[in-house]
Formats: C-alpha cells, structure tokens, sequence
C-alpha cells in the first residue's frame, strides 16, 4: 500500500474514534482486556463450525497460536493509546498482514466476515453486562462495531490483492509447467497437425465413408489440445479462435463432404486447408505467448526461482491435507561462497552455482521442486516423504557435494560444502512458517562449524 493510502486510513480510523468520548473508549478497553480469553474461544468455536475452516484450525500448531495472537489482536484494537498516527498505522499494517495470510492458506473472506460478526454479538452481550454505566450501551455497540468493521475492510482490500495475485501466479505457473520446451511443443504439434492433414487426403482419395473420415478432435494434435492445451491456456483469445476451427471442420465441413460432387468436396478440403492453417498460426501464437514464461527460471542455473515457489507449495499443502502424505523444505547454502569469488573471480562462482546446480538436479527425484532462491541459495521441495527420508536424502546430498570436484578454471579444481537446513511440514497450513523453520535451521547450520545438516524443530 502507498503511503499515502496509510495516511487516508489513519485520517478515517481517526475521524471514527472522534465520534466517541475517551470515558466510553476506556470502559470498552477494559472489558475487552478482561474478557479477551473468552472472546477468543467464542471466535474459534464459530469458526471451527464451518467444515472448510475445520480443515485449516483443527492443525495443533493453530490451535496453540490462535488464542494468544486473537487475544492480541483484540487487545491491540481496542486500545485507547492506538489514537496516534503512528499507532494507527502499525495497526493498519497488522490488519493487511492478517488478510494477507488468510489468502496464504485459502480462508474464504466470508467465513472471516461471519466470525467477526458472532465477535461482536458476544462484545454486545459484555457490554450489557459489565459498563459502568448501562445507558452507554447502544454508544458501545457502535463504537466496537465500527472498529472491527474498519479492521475487516482492511484486512479484506488485502485479502483480495493477495488472491488476486496468487491467482496471476498460478495462472502463470500452469502455462510455465506445460511449456517449459516451447520449440519441440511448436514442433511436435505442427507435425501432429500435418500427419491428420495426411490421413485425411488419403481417406478421401480412397473415397471412404464420411463417418470414417478422421476427426480432427480425435487426432493426436486434438487430444493435446482438448487434454492440455485448452487447460493451460484458458481464457486466451487464441484458445476460442481454435476450439471453434476445430469445431466447424469436424461438425460442418467433413460431414458435407459426403455428399457433395468431386468440385463441392474439393472446395471443403480447401476450406479445411484454411482452417489447419489458421490453427498454425493462433498456435503459433498461443506458444510464443507463452515463452514469455522463462521468467520463472532463474537465467543462471535453469531452475526455478521464487516466482512460482507460492503455487508449488500451496499445491504440496493441498496434496498434504487431500492424501496425508507430508513433504519437506530443505535449504543448502553454498559455504563461503563469497571467499570462491573473491578467489577466483565472478565467473568461477557462476560456473560452480551451474555446477552445483547441475548436482542438485541429479540427485532429486521427478517429483521434487528444485528453486534457486537467490545468490548461492537453494531449496528443494522434498515430496512424498518422511523425517527419516529426508534426513537420509539430505545428508546423502551434503556427502555428495563433498566428494564433488568443481571446476573454475580449465586447470583449476576446488573443493566445495554445502550447509544445510530441513524442515518437515507438520500439518499447519501457512507455508511462510515452514520456510522459516527451515530458514533457521540453516542459519544454525552455518554458525555451526557449516558442512553440515541441522534439523528444524517441530
């Protein structure tokens, strides 16, 4: 958010706090603060009631959180010092990270919406119970609704700004996974298109049946684009333009061709000629728009960088949760990395991220995500696994780059380690607390004596 977006908030909540005395304020912070326990646990209770939510709360981990970061929350919203710009504004920036993580792990804003609403009935009920003084009753409501309804509305904007990127990112990433070889694609489906081309001419020579005419939608080429094209690039304007050519020649030009004299039928094939050549050109099209994909790998080492690491694991969350399998993070640092440039020069460090690029791709399954995160970082998503497999995997790796000789220079063979960090999803449903655990671990791995494995506590 811009700063000045910041500062046209701050002027709101402000101007909805003028509208209240600082006696009723106070006397709503109090019961706040003495009743945040309950609140929370009536704000839970609610929200464990939708089976969607239940899939995301029931997690140990969140339960142990909940209560104390809602209780905070609360308190923190209706505190009487939270008037100053500055307040309000570190205020403002907690309602956007709230929304933002609840995009994170897929909590629909509506359920959010309805959990706030039974918070506030539970407040009015307080307020009946224990003001000071009665008659400020319906004051209090207004005030503690409209407070909350301000957090919502922040915590909302962010919310949709983040799923509406998530959502660019996914998109991307669906293109990027079906053409990260554009050239042999273009290629293989060019040729596909040709051989239908073929077959067709020769079925009309040989004058066979109209219903015995290949379809185009049953080639190969049409079972590419009907199973993954039209997937990938849903939406796209070439898309519609190809469905509906593939459409017109199996459902309009072939069958006429029956019954038409050998002039009429010629006419069709020309038609149909027109319309695979039409298809070569939107497909052409539709791949090139794609290659502009390659930003999701890293121009250095080939592999994938952060872009899509929010799709990657989102989807190992998902599959976690679907299937009750886990998987794991692990982070390898290149050691004093900085000592091999300062050495041998920047070409040398490229040449060994190349290589130790190349190890890492060898030594990981089909299934698993390798990502260069930035400098002589790495992280491998580790799927389909265990403690005891990833910690085999990981330290199998370490040996591995150990025993590896790394060329900088045509004559020159370096010696190179890796530091390592591991941490095994557990279940909770924010990926940003599994990166960090596996972030720490390395941290403690390099100021450890480095070359070596550290394990991320649950």
């Amino acid at each position: 958010m811009h700063y000045q977006d910041y500062c046209q908030l701050v002027a709101g909540w402000q101007q909805l706090l003028g509208r209240f005395t600082d006696s009723l304020r106070r006397q709503v912070e109090a019961i706040v603060a003495a009743n945040t326990e309950e609140l929370a646990s009536h704000f839970y209770a609610t929200m464990l009631e939708d089976p969607h939510a239940s899939l995301f709360l029931s997690n140990e981990q969140v339960k142990q959180r909940l209560h104390p970061s809602m209780q905070r929350w609360l308190t923190s919203l209706f505190a009487v010092g939270n008037t100053a710009g500055e307040a309000l504004e570190s205020l403002i920036r907690q309602q956007e990270q709230i929304g933002q993580v609840h995009a994170r792990v897929d909590i629909p804003v509506n359920l959010v919406l309805s959990g706030a609403r039974h918070l506030k009935q539970r407040l009015y009920e307080f307020f009946a119970e224990q003001l000071v003084d009665p008659a400020l009753g319906g004051q209090a409501a207004i005030y503690a609704s409209d407070n909350i309804d301000m957090a919502m509305e922040i915590m909302s904007h962010a919310y949709s700004l983040a799923n509406d990127r998530n959502a660019r990112t996914e998109e991307a990433y669906r293109l990027f996974s079906l053409t990260q070889n554009l050239g042999s694609e273009r290629e293989r489906q060019r040729a596909a298109l040709l051989d239908w081309e073929n077959n067709l001419m020769f079925a009309v020579a040989a004058a066979q049946d109209t219903e015995a005419l290949p379809r185009l939608g049953a080639s190969e080429f049409g079972l590419w684009y009907h199973h993954k094209a039209m997937h990938a690039f849903e939406g796209v304007q070439e898309v519609r333009a190809i469905s509906e050519t593939i459409a017109r020649i199996d459902q309009s030009l072939l069958p006429a061709i029956a019954g038409e004299d050998r002039q009429q039928a010629m006419a069709r094939l020309t038609e149909i000629r027109e319309g695979t050549r039409s298809i070569h050109l939107l497909l052409n099209g539709l791949l090139e728009r794609a290659a502009g994909l390659e930003a999701g790998r890293d121009a250095l080492t080939k592999l994938l960088n952060r872009k899509f690491l929010p799709v990657v694991l989102n989807r190992e969350l998902e599959m976690s949760r679907a299937a009750g399998k886990t998987f794991a993070l692990l982070m390898v640092d290149i050691d004093h990395f900085k000592r091999i440039n300062d050495t041998h020069g920047h070409e040398a460090g490229d040449q060994v991220l190349q290589q130790m690029a190349a190890l890492l791709d060898r030594n990981t399954r089909g299934g698993d995500y390798l990502f260069r995160l930035g400098g002589e970082e790495f992280l491998i998503v580790v799927v389909d696994t265990d403690a005891e497999r990833a910690r085999l995997f990981a330290e199998r790796l370490r040996r591995q780059v150990e025993a590896e000789d790394f060329l900088v220079a045509a004559d020159t063979l370096i010696e190179v380690t890796v530091s390592l960090g591991l941490a095994l999803h557990h279940g909770h449903p924010d990926y940003q607390r599994l990166m960090r655990s596996a972030d720490e671990a390395l941290y403690q791995a390099k100021h450890g004596g480095r070359n070596r494995l550290v394990i991320a506590t649950p």
